[in-house]
């Protein structure tokens, strides 16, 4: 044996701090708010085929719906259309975000190839209609999840819910839309 393993421990900044400059992105739980951070961080948004930075400021007036996704992820992409049609029959109160992070490899040139094809026309998807934060890194790091679709529910800035099922499907869409949240 070259060396042990069984003493190695993970090194930690000094005094508790993080490195200059940075700060420490802790995973997120229900019933906890979002950081200011959350709001202001600016994002690549790939809109109708092209590129921004953007944040999220615009929906912190709303019940937010962050929608995790990967390219090839069929319940991601069924879903993500079924929840933008119920978005936008109540966009006062709701806003949806697709969110593409980076630990699913995908890229710019993956997403237009699947808008593109066959798929994007199977799940009415185009360049045209279609939104994401892509390459994201800073929101897979709030929300830690180990599958695909992942669902994140903020309202009033405090996390309400995080699942992998469409809560917009037919059974019980009536009875959000229909009661506070």
């Amino acid at each position: 044996m070259l060396f042990n393993l069984s003493t190695a421990q993970a090194q930690s900044p000094e005094n508790g701090e993080a490195a200059k400059g940075q700060t420490e992105i802790r995973p997120l739980l229900v019933g906890q708010k979002v950081p200011h951070e959350f709001w202001t961080e600016k994002h690549l948004l790939y809109i109708n085929g092209d590129t921004v930075r953007q944040d999220l400021s615009t929906y912190k007036d709303k019940v937010l719906i962050l929608g995790f996704w990967a390219t090839w992820c069929s319940p991601c992409l069924k879903n993500g259309t079924l929840i933008q049609e119920a978005i936008d029959q109540h966009p006062e109160r709701f806003a949806y975000v697709k969110v593409n992070p980076v630990r699913t490899t995908d890229n710019i040139s993956r997403i237009e190839k699947l808008l593109d094809g066959p798929i994007g026309r199977n799940y009415n998807l185009h360049k045209s209609n279609f939104s994401s934060i892509i390459e994201d890194g800073y929101l897979q790091t709030l929300f830690p999840h180990h599958g695909y679709p992942l669902y994140v529910w903020i309202n009033n800035g405090i996390i309400q819910i995080m699942t992998f099922r469409n809560l917009f499907d037919q059974r019980i869409a009536h009875h959000l839309l229909g009661g506070g949240l």
